[in-house]
Protein backbone atom coordinates (compact mmCIF):
# COMPACT_ATOMS: atom_id res chain seq x y z
CA UNK A 1 0.00 0.00 0.00
CA UNK A 2 1.37 3.41 -0.57
CA UNK A 3 -1.22 6.31 0.31
CA UNK A 4 1.05 9.13 -1.67
CA UNK A 5 0.63 7.41 -5.44
CA UNK A 6 -1.60 10.42 -7.68
CA UNK A 7 -3.53 8.99 -11.07
CA UNK A 8 -1.60 9.86 -13.98
CA UNK A 9 2.27 10.55 -12.17
CA UNK A 10 3.94 7.47 -12.57
CA UNK A 11 7.57 7.27 -12.74
CA UNK A 12 9.39 5.93 -15.85
CA UNK A 13 8.43 2.68 -16.88
CA UNK A 14 5.76 2.57 -14.70
CA UNK A 15 2.13 1.66 -16.01
CA UNK A 16 -1.28 2.59 -14.19
CA UNK A 17 -4.52 0.99 -13.73
CA UNK A 18 -7.90 2.69 -11.79
CA UNK A 19 -10.80 -0.30 -10.35
CA UNK A 20 -13.66 2.39 -10.16
CA UNK A 21 -16.80 1.54 -8.10
CA UNK A 22 -15.79 -1.27 -5.80
CA UNK A 23 -18.03 -1.75 -2.79
CA UNK A 24 -16.33 -1.16 0.18
CA UNK A 25 -17.31 -0.93 4.15
CA UNK A 26 -16.25 1.45 5.78
CA UNK A 27 -16.71 2.11 10.22
CA UNK A 28 -16.16 5.82 11.77
CA UNK A 29 -12.79 5.63 14.22
CA UNK A 30 -14.80 8.46 16.64
CA UNK A 31 -17.95 7.99 16.40
CA UNK A 32 -18.21 4.05 15.14
CA UNK A 33 -21.29 4.95 12.49
CA UNK A 34 -20.58 2.32 9.80
CA UNK A 35 -21.47 3.04 5.85
CA UNK A 36 -21.01 1.00 2.70
CA UNK A 37 -19.98 2.73 -0.61
CA UNK A 38 -20.29 1.11 -4.01
CA UNK A 39 -17.89 3.87 -5.45
CA UNK A 40 -14.95 3.09 -3.63
CA UNK A 41 -11.66 3.24 -6.45
CA UNK A 42 -8.34 1.79 -6.36
CA UNK A 43 -5.18 2.95 -7.85
CA UNK A 44 -2.65 0.66 -9.06
CA UNK A 45 0.64 1.10 -10.24
CA UNK A 46 2.91 -1.11 -11.29
CA UNK A 47 6.02 -1.90 -12.93
CA UNK A 48 8.45 -5.33 -14.60
CA UNK A 49 12.06 -4.55 -14.34
CA UNK A 50 14.51 -7.28 -15.05
CA UNK A 51 12.14 -10.08 -14.56
CA UNK A 52 10.58 -8.90 -11.67
CA UNK A 53 7.81 -6.55 -10.75
CA UNK A 54 6.32 -4.59 -7.90
CA UNK A 55 2.51 -3.30 -7.73
CA UNK A 56 1.93 -0.59 -5.30
CA UNK A 57 -1.67 0.02 -4.26
CA UNK A 58 -4.09 3.20 -2.86
CA UNK A 59 -7.89 2.95 -1.66
CA UNK A 60 -9.18 6.24 -1.60
CA UNK A 61 -10.50 6.73 1.68
CA UNK A 62 -14.24 8.50 2.86
CA UNK A 63 -15.13 10.27 6.01
CA UNK A 64 -17.92 10.08 7.84
CA UNK A 65 -21.16 12.30 7.15
CA UNK A 66 -22.29 12.34 10.95
CA UNK A 67 -18.90 13.65 12.87
CA UNK A 68 -17.92 17.48 12.49
CA UNK A 69 -14.66 16.96 12.34
CA UNK A 70 -14.29 13.52 10.29
CA UNK A 71 -11.66 11.81 9.86
CA UNK A 72 -10.73 9.79 6.72
CA UNK A 73 -11.04 5.90 7.05
CA UNK A 74 -9.79 3.35 4.90
CA UNK A 75 -12.22 0.90 3.24
CA UNK A 76 -12.64 -3.05 3.71
CA UNK A 77 -13.56 -5.18 1.13
CA UNK A 78 -15.15 -8.99 1.20
CA UNK A 79 -13.88 -11.62 -0.42
CA UNK A 80 -15.61 -11.87 -4.02
CA UNK A 81 -14.72 -7.76 -4.40
CA UNK A 82 -11.06 -8.68 -3.77
CA UNK A 83 -11.27 -11.18 -5.77
CA UNK A 84 -12.29 -9.86 -8.91
CA UNK A 85 -10.31 -6.46 -8.36
CA UNK A 86 -7.85 -9.31 -8.46
CA UNK A 87 -8.65 -10.75 -11.68
CA UNK A 88 -8.61 -7.49 -13.66
CA UNK A 89 -5.11 -6.56 -12.15
CA UNK A 90 -3.88 -9.96 -13.52
CA UNK A 91 -5.40 -8.67 -16.65
CA UNK A 92 -3.56 -5.67 -16.56
CA UNK A 93 -0.36 -7.05 -15.65
CA UNK A 94 -1.06 -9.60 -18.57
CA UNK A 95 -1.71 -6.62 -21.35
CA UNK A 96 0.67 -4.18 -20.49
CA UNK A 97 3.96 -6.68 -19.07
CA UNK A 98 3.37 -9.37 -21.49
CA UNK A 99 1.58 -7.99 -24.59
CA UNK A 100 -1.48 -10.77 -24.21
CA UNK A 101 -4.84 -9.23 -25.65
CA UNK A 102 -7.27 -8.02 -22.99
CA UNK A 103 -10.76 -7.34 -24.44
CA UNK A 104 -12.76 -4.39 -21.75
CA UNK A 105 -15.17 -7.71 -21.82
CA UNK A 106 -12.65 -9.51 -19.76
CA UNK A 107 -12.75 -7.45 -16.90
CA UNK A 108 -15.45 -8.01 -14.70
CA UNK A 109 -17.68 -5.59 -12.75
CA UNK A 110 -16.39 -4.84 -9.11
CA UNK A 111 -19.69 -4.05 -7.46
CA UNK A 112 -21.77 -6.98 -6.06
CA UNK A 113 -25.20 -6.40 -5.33
CA UNK A 114 -25.29 -4.87 -1.57
CA UNK A 115 -27.62 -2.35 0.22
CA UNK A 116 -26.18 1.16 -0.01
CA UNK A 117 -27.86 4.30 1.03
CA UNK A 118 -28.46 6.80 -0.52
CA UNK A 119 -26.14 8.87 -3.26
CA UNK A 120 -22.48 9.12 -3.47
CA UNK A 121 -21.56 11.77 -0.87
CA UNK A 122 -18.27 13.78 -3.04
CA UNK A 123 -18.13 15.93 0.25
CA UNK A 124 -16.67 13.01 1.99
CA UNK A 125 -14.58 11.14 -0.23
CA UNK A 126 -10.92 11.74 -1.14
CA UNK A 127 -11.36 10.21 -4.60
CA UNK A 128 -13.59 12.74 -5.62
CA UNK A 129 -11.36 15.64 -3.69
CA UNK A 130 -8.28 14.56 -6.15
CA UNK A 131 -10.25 13.98 -9.31
CA UNK A 132 -10.36 10.41 -9.31
CA UNK A 133 -14.32 10.22 -9.01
Amino acid sequence: EDDTLQVHVLKPGWKEFVQRRALGRFQCSQCFHEWSSAKVHVLFHMCRCQGWGMVLMRAFLQACRQCPNPRLEEPEFSLVPVERLLHNLVLKILKYFYHVPVQPSDLLEVVVDAVVAGPHDSTHCEGCQLGVC
